[in-house]
């Protein structure tokens, strides 16, 4: 098999992962949580019952991936700024970049769905968790024992604390489906801004 083909059958292989997750989330959309069932998930994606598995292990894995994109462009984004730019404004700077994302709206609605249902909500937490893993270590490489092991965990935690405060607190009121996204990009460089500043400022 040539270098093309393989390329070709992974990028197949990502497209379905995404036509699966994009088909979880639109029916826990339409139909809430506990509404649908993994065979419902395939067929929407027009793949059978044995592809979705062959992917995901529940309907609840599928649907984390938009997070899990999230996630990983954050550490992307860390990985591709100045290797001289001071920790906290490149990781603020990686983190504002990643609102950017075209499903950032869908990491919003997850966290809504994942507030009312236990099995979401581990699964949820858990690609948080991973992510946070990954990212400690992408600071840690980039700091080159210039940083405790302390110092590390307390800003990447702080900083996707940042996050997931601006995310649970969209996802706990009302935004018109037009600005919706838009309304979760500015609370999530707000909470980053307000890290900037040391919280020196009370925010109404």
């Amino acid at each position: 098999m040539t270098e093309q083909q393989i390329s070709r059958r992974e990028q197949n292989k990502l497209e379905t992962r995404r036509a699966i997750a994009q088909a979880a989330l639109n029916l826990a959309r339409t139909h809430g949580m506990g509404g649908f069932t993994a065979e419902q998930i395939a067929d929407q994606a027009n793949v059978s019952r044995r592809t979705f598995f062959n992917y995901f292990h529940s309907p609840e894995e599928a649907l984390i991936v938009s997070t899990e994109s999230f996630l990983d462009r954050a550490e992307a984004e860390l990985a591709a700024r100045p290797g001289d730019e001071p920790i906290l404004d490149a990781m603020i700077a990686a983190l504002a970049a990643t609102t950017k994302v075209e499903n950032l709206k869908d990491c919003g609605d997850l966290f809504r769905m994942a507030a009312g249902n236990p099995d979401l909500l581990g699964s949820h937490l858990l690609a948080w968790e991973r992510a946070e893993a990954r990212i400690i270590s992408a600071v840690e490489d980039r700091l080159r024992g210039q940083a405790s092991t302390l110092y590390v965990h307390a800003l990447v935690g702080s900083l996707l604390s940042c996050a997931k405060a601006a995310m649970r607190e969209w996802a706990s009121g009302e935004n018109p489906d037009h600005n919706a996204a838009q309304t979760l990009e500015d609370s999530i460089v707000a909470t980053l801004s307000m890290l900037r500043d040391g919280f020196s400022r009370p925010s109404s």
